[in-house]
């Protein structure tokens, strides 16, 4: 694990940065205070960003990557995909519904507490089972996935990046709260690291080929 680690180091520090500085951030401020300092600006052109880039941190996007990589790259990564999604969506689900039920989305935590904040027109908002965020934890599952399957450092930055944005963007379009996408990230992270860890260990070449390599005729034998 150590190995892995070390080898994707650069996305691992920009990450353990990021979560430090917003961990400080919800410490010093609370979970109101956090909120409108990262959720305070807002316009137009980022409603509509924002909008597009939280859908990269759903649950079907995950799965259609998972199965792209089965299909056209790698059966190992595609499982790996797979199986640090169903893993992090468990813990996340059980987390909400069985430990933190009570924690409410923005809109309604505030509306309790007599504040309005940022709505956005034709946005359907959620009011229950905030904590932790599922599309963070997605997020970071996947986009941390693909930083583990480059070589390139510059898009391994990129990834991890990508991965905040998207975390950020459930802040953003105020369906969840800083302390939220900072537990989903760590779910995502530690699901994909435990995935990659176990397929690695994973010993037949077949893995290793898609399933459309697999099934092409110069690979069946006569």
């Amino acid at each position: 694990m150590w190995q892995l680690i070390n080898k994707n180091k650069y996305p691992v520090i920009i990450y353990i940065l990021l979560l430090v500085s917003a961990a400080i951030l919800f410490i010093l401020e609370g979970k109101a205070g956090s909120f409108y300092l990262v959720s305070g600006y807002h316009s137009v052109f980022c409603d509509w960003v924002f909008r597009i880039m939280t859908f990269f941190g759903n649950g079907i996007f995950m799965m259609i990557m998972g199965l792209v990589f089965v299909f056209f790259y790698s059966i190992r990564n595609g499982l790996i995909i797979f199986s640090s999604f169903i893993s992090s969506a468990l813990i996340v689900q059980f987390l909400k519904r069985f430990i933190f039920e009570d924690h409410l989305r923005p809109v309604l935590f505030f509306a309790n507490i007599g504040q309005e904040i940022y709505r956005i027109n034709g946005l359907e908002y959620h009011s229950y089972f905030s904590f932790p965020s599922g599309h963070s934890a997605t997020a970071f599952a996947l986009f941390m996935g693909f930083a583990l399957f480059s070589r390139n450092n510059i898009l391994k930055l990129v990834f991890i990046l990508l991965a905040c944005i998207i975390a950020y963007s459930r802040v953003y379009l105020s369906q969840h709260f800083l302390e939220d996408i900072i537990a989903g990230s760590l779910l995502g992270i530690l699901a994909v690291l435990c995935s990659h860890y176990l397929f690695s260990k994973w010993n037949v070449t077949w893995a290793d080929k898609s399933i459309i390599k697999i099934k092409s005729p110069r690979n069946v034998q006569t």
